[in-house]
């Protein structure tokens, strides 16, 4: 490897440290010296490295993502406005709605009445019998847990191209070292809404359980998965249909449920090991919705 291939090797592993720090403290402040620090570059260079890597400005990113994140809750918490508001980081209720507005078309309040993603985008083309349908015949199962370590791979787009190149780079890695053990679990986290985010910054990342400390190499990050209570979803069939499932679960089972959800990424556990030789309808997966 080049002294250029070690350099961008390093710079990556330095920037998914960034990207998952923003993602476990996207509520708080979050400065410029802060992310500069935890990247090791200086205030001066950082903006520029985190754009060319990243593709967005480091204010872009967070201001984006906090307010994807507050229309998500708009959706699916009876959260004041205000509380919202100041989480994702405006003093104001006002201040929070214009900036709401001008990326979304509308005010938190009537982006709130339409209570579904979905309907917001007016690109809901699921069957509308559908949810009813699954939930009759889907009970989670309530399961807690401890924080779990994975080592991860983040790729942004569309999801089946994005899953599908994350899971490439990461199995590589893990055969390689020998890390796909039989207690090993493979969990992709999608952490934006397609009827929300737009499609070329959907952001997945494909991960697997690790029971042993291995530093972050490039692209191959480590995070955590944040334990606590879940109810426990099983996805049966092709992953094309887990719109379909996650359609039911948010907009039929949650409000039915009296639970709460919890701030913390919904994940996927794959049950299959070689889905490439799993016929589709054959698939198992189950989807850990977090609940308080």
């Amino acid at each position: 490897m080049n002294f250029r291939s070690n350099t961008i090797v390093d710079y990556r592993e330095r920037l998914n440290r960034v990207l998952v720090y923003i993602q476990e403290n996207i509520d708080s402040p979050l400065t410029l010296q802060t992310l500069a620090g935890i990247a090791c570059f200086s205030p001066f260079h950082f903006h520029r490295i985190f754009t060319a890597f990243v593709g967005e400005t480091l204010s872009e990113y967070i201001k984006r993502v906090r307010l994807e994140r507050a229309a998500l809750k708009l959706c699916y918490t009876d959260l004041p406005v205000t509380d919202i508001a100041l989480s994702a980081g405006y003093e104001t209720p006002a201040a929070f709605s214009k900036a709401f507005r001008q990326y979304f078309g509308r005010s938190p309040s009537e982006f709130r009445k339409l209570k579904n993603p979905e309907t917001a985008s007016s690109r809901n083309t699921m069957d509308s019998d559908y949810p009813k349908r699954v939930v009759k015949t889907m009970k989670p199962e309530i399961h807690t847990i401890s924080d779990q370590k994975v080592l991860f791979v983040r790729r942004t787009g569309r999801y089946d191209r994005a899953a599908s190149e994350a899971w490439g780079v990461l199995m590589k890695f893990a055969y390689s070292r020998k890390l796909m053990k039989k207690g090993t679990k493979m969990i992709g986290i999608s952490y934006d809404s397609p009827e929300i985010t737009s499609e070329d910054r959907l952001r997945y990342d494909a991960c697997i359980t690790m029971n042993e400390d291995i530093k972050p190499e490039g692209e191959i990050g480590v995070q955590t998965i944040p334990g606590g209570r879940y109810a426990v979803f099983l996805h049966r069939g092709p992953y094309e249909k887990f719109n379909e499932t996650y359609g039911a679960i948010f907009s039929v089972w949650l409000p039915q449920s009296k639970e709460s959800l919890r701030d913390a990424p919904v994940f996927e556990v794959y049950l299959n090991r070689d889905p490439r030789r799993t016929k589709p309808e054959n698939l198992r997966t189950e989807i850990w919705v977090p609940v308080e």
